[in-house]
């Protein structure tokens, strides 16, 4: 386990590189920092004007996407320390993103409830899906394969769209706000976790949930499949960072490591490791197995 001190405020959001090498993180000082495996801090970005609420790496490390409270989304090349495109059209704070697995589609979801998705090639004409969530878009994912995409939402539904924006369900999994939706490695599963304290597993392309896992007693703000699809990875306003079987739905490990709440979450892709950001500005790494 490793922890370090990341942001002078709460650490909201994180990804880690394709390969593995590097964690991007948002906070509330609106920095994006980039940092090694071992806590060894890169470079800051800087730019945003308001807290950091997503951070997403396309295919490679050569692309990094933010979503902030500034109203922008911002697309980075983060080893040159170099902006590449400056989204501006979001109303309510940008609060969520995501790239498409082979980098050619951005996903935004804003505060008004709004969702925009565009294509790479032409980032800046980025289109409304106009089906919307009547909330703020707190969480978006695109399945590993390209064609579908999910978002989750203040107004406690879950939605499924085709790649081009067609709608395809409605999921009401959850009795509070939707904070985190994830596909499963293989594309048979969504996560989601939400202010009701459960982390439900719905099956697709039903979208019928076959299980909700109950163990958090807050909010659970991350969700994440491991790389294998076998367990599912969570954490919350707990303080509690909770490993789960995905076929039995039992509980295999708990961590709490007296940061106050953890806000974020990210999988190493090897999955052999996790990070989560902390309340208290702490980014936290520890092994998942068992």
């Amino acid at each position: 386990m490793r922890i370090w001190q990341a942001h002078t405020g709460p650490t909201r959001c994180l990804a880690i590189s394709p390969d593995g090498q590097w964690i991007a993180s948002g906070g509330d000082d609106q920095l994006i920092g980039l940092w090694g495996r071992d806590g060894s801090r890169l470079r800051w970005l800087t730019g945003h004007t308001d807290w950091i609420r997503s951070v997403a790496f396309g295919p490679t490390h050569e692309r990094l996407a933010s979503a902030s409270w500034d109203d922008t989304v911002r697309v980075w090349h983060p080893g040159a320390n170099r902006v590449l495109a400056f989204l501006d059209r979001h109303v309510g704070g940008a609060w969520s993103v995501a790239y498409a697995p082979d980098g050619s589609q951005l996903l935004t979801g804003a505060g008004d409830g709004t969702v925009r998705l565009g294509f790479m090639a032409d980032i800046e004409r980025q289109h409304p899906i106009h089906r919307i969530h009547h909330g703020p878009v707190s969480t978006v994912d695109f399945s590993p394969d390209g064609q579908l995409m999910a978002t989750g939402s203040h107004d406690r539904c879950v939605r499924l769209f085709t790649s081009l924006g067609k709608p395809l369900l409605l999921l009401r999994p959850h009795s509070d706000w939707v904070r985190a939706v994830r596909f499963s490695p293989d594309g048979r599963y969504l996560a989601s976790g939400s202010d009701d304290g459960l982390v439900v597993v719905s099956e697709l392309p039903s979208g019928t949930p076959v299980l909700r896992l109950v163990g958090h007693q807050a909010p659970v703000t991350g969700v994440a499949f491991v790389p294998g699809g076998e367990q599912v990875v969570s954490v919350g306003w707990d303080g509690t960072a909770r490993l789960w079987c995905l076929q039995s739905g039992r509980l295999l490990a708990a961590h709490a490591w007296q940061r106050g709440r953890l806000l974020s979450l990210a999988v190493a892709p090897d999955g052999m490791t996790a990070a989560a950001g902390a309340a208290d500005g702490a980014i936290v790494v520890w092994d998942l197995d068992l």
